[in-house]
């Protein structure tokens, strides 16, 4: 049983192993071209598929790579962040063997839930071999054929969910303790990786995404309830990617989009005019262009009509900002 309000790495015994995981949760979100990940990261340069470390008896982290010859499957990232992994065993003669040190000490992780960093190698054409660090995660159960792995959520400190077509939407925080800078800060990573994630590293509104040596830039996490309003942190359906200058509008509420999704501008005839060329006039009254794959990831209607109603009550100001 994972209790909450716990950080999953602070049950690790030993100081090094868990200064190691600390060091991949830092990453999380990042893609790192496999020459700095050999550098890094203990045992990157000679192990592939799983690293235990000598005299450890858990699994540090697992790398899929695209020339793996086992089929390991991706599952897109739920609401409050956490994603699922599944992760063939190693094998020995073409048959798994779950008695080999590695798949032990898998094993041995998912028996006392300390997480394992996960690097997941990505298609980057003209790119050299770039990882996607998609961070630390439970081993849940091996279902048999797989190791069933769940990332910890964007509030790490809680168990991953479970069900999302039955998780209700909480649009504010409201944490029962008090909560330090570094929690924060990880949170806030972990927003943005997971809906960078959930909306596949593009700009919903004008599609645009940049990468630059494998890393997605140029893209932010925009809150639809704001962070000054107590708006959530810890679930994607309180957020949309967007490239920094719609995000920019977007905080403005020169801009905003109702509950089917389409598009609404200010009325502000100085705004309009400057934008006529823009992408945000060309989509007005339009769906937006990049959503979520999977439903449950979408939007909450909670947060969009919080959002419709700042952008009405700021549009009926003459100094919107």
């Amino acid at each position: 049983m994972i209790n909450a309000m716990t950080d999953p790495v602070s049950r690790v015994p030993d100081p090094d192993f868990r200064k190691k995981l600390l060091e991949i949760r830092e990453m999380m979100g990042s893609w790192k071209q496999s020459e700095y990940l050999q550098q890094t990261v203990q045992g990157f340069r000679t192990q592939k598929g799983i690293y235990k470390p000598g005299g450890s008896e858990y699994a540090l982290w697992i790398r899929q790579t695209l020339k793996g010859i086992y089929p390991d499957v991706e599952e897109p990232p739920l609401p409050d962040g956490s994603w699922t992994y599944l992760y063939t065993p190693e094998s020995k003669e073409g048959r798994a063997d779950l008695s080999l040190d590695t798949n032990r000490a898998l094993i041995r992780s998912m028996e006392d839930q300390i997480p394992v960093g996960v690097f997941i190698e990505r298609n980057l054409p003209g790119e050299k071999t770039t990882y996607e660090v998609m961070g630390l995660a439970y081993i849940d159960r091996f279902d048999g054929t797989h190791f069933v792995l769940r990332g910890l959520p964007i509030d790490f400190q809680s168990p991953p969910m479970k069900d999302p077509s039955s998780s209700r939407f909480q649009p504010f925080e409201n944490d029962p303790l008090p909560v330090t800078n570094a929690t924060i800060e990880i949170r806030n990573k972990g927003f943005m990786t997971a809906v960078r994630r959930a909306y596949r590293g593009r700009c919903s509104l004008c599609e645009l995404g940049y990468t630059f040596r494998g890393e997605p830039i140029g893209l932010e996490a925009a809150h639809i309830i704001p962070v000054s309003a107590h708006g959530t942190s810890k679930d994607v359906r309180n957020g949309i990617l967007l490239c920094k200058n719609h995000h920019d509008l977007f905080d403005r509420f020169l801009w905003a989009f109702d509950e089917d999704y389409r598009v609404v501008v200010s009325d502000d005839r100085e705004f309009r005019k400057s934008a006529e060329k823009n992408h945000v006039m060309k989509a007005e009254g339009r769906r937006l262009s990049n959503l979520p794959g999977v439903e449950y990831d979408l939007p909450a209607s909670e947060a969009v009509r919080f959002r419709l109603e700042r952008f009405h009550s700021a549009s009926d100001r003459s100094d919107v900002t």
